[in-house]
């Protein structure tokens, strides 16, 4: 028990050997006393500043009344009259100029009649026929032609209106179903020509020889065979009314007066 007791009493000195120092940090800081700080001396109160006094309402100004206008009578303007457009005047095509190089074997007054097509057409159906001596069905309308010499020519069917064959010779040619009004045969050798169902129409024949010459059905109204030979000649079914034959012999060989 003795035992007992000395260790008990051991152990409590012991635990209060270990509880000594942290009484005396805790007496440390109770030592140490905050320093009290100064008290703040309080701000005066800012004395309140005077109501402003509320300025008056301004009184509205009265909207002023416009014054009444009095339309000002308009005078109508004068209707203005349309002018009147100028149709600028039609131009007449002047004649083209003749040209040797452009017109060749056409005849000058009668190049305003075609294109330069169709002069070039023409120009080459002479050539031809100057050089292989035939021009069936061929365009030669205004041909200018005097006083050439073609042996045994063939033109049947061509057109040959308006051409210029005076003074020519054609030997035993073929003129079946050509085309030769107007065209100027005057002192042209046409013997024993065959112009069966021709066109000769006011065509020139003034002293044309058509000695022996075929004329079956053609076509003579109005053209001028004065002085004309037609002996030996066939005229049979040949139109002949309104054409002039004064001095024109005969097939019979009878010359007219």
């Amino acid at each position: 028990m003795k035992k007992l007791t000395i260790m008990s009493i051991a152990l409590v000195i012991l635990a209060g050997t270990l509880e000594l120092p942290k009484v005396g940090l805790q007496l440390s800081a109770i030592g140490q006393i905050e320093t009290p700080q100064p008290i703040q001396t309080p701000q005066p109160l800012q004395t309140p500043q005077p109501l402003q006094t509320p300025q008056p309402i301004p009184t509205p100004q009265p909207i002023p009344t416009p014054e009444p206008q009095t339309p000002q009578p308009q005078t109508p303007q004068p209707i203005q009259t349309p002018q009147q457009i100028q149709t600028p005047p039609i131009q007449t095509p002047q004649p083209k100029a003749e040209d040797p190089k452009n017109l060749g074997y056409v005849s000058p007054e009668f190049a305003e009649n075609f294109s330069q097509q169709q002069i070039d057409l023409i120009n080459t159906n002479v050539e031809t026929l100057l050089l292989t001596q035939s021009c069936s069905r061929c365009d030669l309308r205004a041909v200018n032609l005097v006083n050439i010499n073609l042996k045994n020519p063939i033109l049947t069917g061509a057109d040959l209106s308006d051409a210029n064959l005076s003074g020519s010779r054609f030997e035993i040619s073929d003129f079946v179903n050509t085309n030769l009004a107007r065209t100027n045969l005057s002192g042209a050798e046409l013997v024993g020509a065959r112009i069966s169902n021709a066109n000769l129409r006011k065509a020139n024949l003034t002293k044309t020889n058509l000695d022996g010459a075929d004329l079956r059905f053609s076509d003579l109204r109005d053209a001028n065979l004065s002085d004309a030979n037609l002996r030996n000649a066939n005229i049979d079914g040949a139109s002949i009314d309104r054409a002039s034959m004064a001095g024109t012999t005969m097939p019979d060989g009878r010359k007219n007066q």
